[in-house]
């Protein structure tokens, strides 16, 4: 015998009843699926409050350790930074500069027939600042000695003029005075 079993409802009654299958089929569908993603979020819901937690004591953490860091060690160690920075400027500055045994020492050289020094000073240069303006009062070297001639003395006297670390050199005038045996003083200002 056959299992086929005619099928003696009317075609609409037959689409009707197709169509109530599928939408049986739908909301049972439709169901499950709710109820899969309900399920799914009970079980999430436990790791979602631990990792809001979690970033809620690390924020904690983070700013106990900025309010740690931006206290008074920060504060000293911003100062004690500052300090070696200009320290650092300073030293800078002198490795640039020329020592004042270089100084004397080419002033020295400086050929000086008939004249004899007894005593040299040195005046390095200074830095003043006013208001909002910054300057430099260049430095000087004094000597003091005696010359056996007047020529002697003029000529040792343009001698320092025509060397490139003076920029003036100072002889009072009354120094010419005496013919022999001068005793004179002479201040050369020194180039930057």
């Amino acid at each position: 015998m056959s299992n086929d079993i005619p099928n003696l409802l009317p075609p609409e009654r037959r689409r009707l009843l197709v169509r109530d299958y599928v939408l049986r089929l739908s909301v049972v569908a439709l169901s499950f699926a709710i109820v899969l993603t309900l399920t799914a979020a009970a079980l999430l819901s436990p790791t979602y409050i631990l990792l809001i937690k979690s970033i809620s004591a690390k924020e904690t953490r983070l700013a106990s350790i900025e309010s740690t860091l931006s206290s008074t060690e920060e504060k000293a160690l911003s100062a004690r930074l500052s300090i070696l920075l200009n320290e650092a400027a300073i030293l800078t500055a002198l490795g640039e500069m020329i020592s004042a045994s270089s100084r004397i020492r080419s002033f020295l050289a400086v050929p000086r027939p008939g004249v004899s020094i007894s005593n040299v000073a040195y005046t390095p240069a200074t830095t003043i600042q006013y208001k909002n303006s910054v300057g430099t009062i260049p430095g000087t070297i004094a000597v003091s000695g005696t010359a056996a001639t007047r020529d002697a003395l003029r000529t040792y006297q343009l001698a320092l003029q025509k060397e490139p670390f003076a920029t003036s050199v100072n002889l009072p005038v009354s120094a010419y005075a005496q013919d022999a045996n001068i005793s004179f003083t002479i201040t050369v200002t020194l180039s930057l």
